[in-house]
């Protein structure tokens, strides 16, 4: 599109630009479809013959407004105003951890099935299962750090890499859950620059981008990752009781409750 424009206005033929650039009209064709790219030295020439640098020719990288401004500006509808304010406190951490490389790529769309599919990539022992070093091996680092209290977690997609951020002021069951929560979004792609999970949203407003059916498949993805069925049936026939369940899961009671509920296992 480029090379069409910058000829366009100098009121150029295909062919006449091709005369000049030394190049075939079937290939000035190809390249302003972008059916084609041309080599350096045929850019070189191109920029000749349009007197133009050849810089206005080459692929401009994605020009992002700043995951910053995108935060406060999305934030400030909520009825918790710091809300920006704390997750740009993040983003200074983040940016302040290297940069983590995805050893597992997840290509089920599917909740349950991506999380079986982490699971045996992961090759999970347990319980517990270890959240926080799947996140990693997804290529997501961690940060968890005291947050507001209508704050649980986000996903950030950074320029370098995605980032969890956790509130660690919350019970440990409870971060464990929002760890997998988040790793949802990002591996079942919900979200474009990021997603925030509010604690209370009758409380604090509801979070940029609510979509139900994402939290429900999240929250799915989360129970069948920390509590996979199958550990959960062996584990179930020995534990005493489902509050004994959830400390050998490291997950909240209420959590495996609803877990047993949903695997047809009556919590005693």
């Amino acid at each position: 599109m480029r090379l069409h424009d910058a000829r366009r206005s100098r009121e150029m033929t295909q062919g006449a630009l091709a005369d000049l650039a030394g190049v075939s009209q079937s290939a000035i064709a190809m390249w302003e479809k972008g059916k084609r790219t041309p080599r350096v030295e045929e850019l070189v020439h191109l920029a000749s013959a349009l007197e133009e640098d050849v810089s206005s020719f080459l692929p401009k990288p994605r020009e992002l407004e700043p995951l910053r401004a995108i935060l406060r500006a999305e934030t400030t509808e909520l009825d918790h105003g710091k809300l920006g304010r704390e997750l740009e406190r993040v983003v200074d951490v983040a940016e302040e951890l290297p940069m983590q490389r995805a050893r597992i790529i997840i290509s089920a769309t599917d909740p349950h099935a991506a999380a079986h599919e982490l699971l045996a990539a992961a090759k999970a022992e347990g319980p517990p299962v270890n959240v926080a070093r799947i996140a990693q091996l997804c290529g997501v680092r961690v940060v968890a750090k005291p947050l507001a209290d209508a704050l649980s977690g986000a996903i950030l997609e950074l320029d370098d890499g995605p980032v969890i951020a956790v509130n660690e002021d919350q019970a440990v069951g409870r971060q464990r859950f929002t760890i997998a929560h988040e790793l949802g979004h990002h591996l079942l792609r919900h979200h474009d620059r990021f997603h925030v999970d509010l604690s209370a949203h009758t409380e604090a407003g509801e979070p940029p981008g609510y979509n139900w059916l994402h939290e429900r498949q999240a929250n799915e993805f989360a129970a069948d990752l920390l509590m996979p069925e199958v550990m959960v049936h062996r584990e179930a026939a020995e534990a005493k009781s489902p509050r004994a369940l959830a400390r050998r899961f490291r997950v909240s009671p209420m959590a495996m409750s609803y877990r047993l509920v949903n695997l047809g296992l009556e919590p005693g």
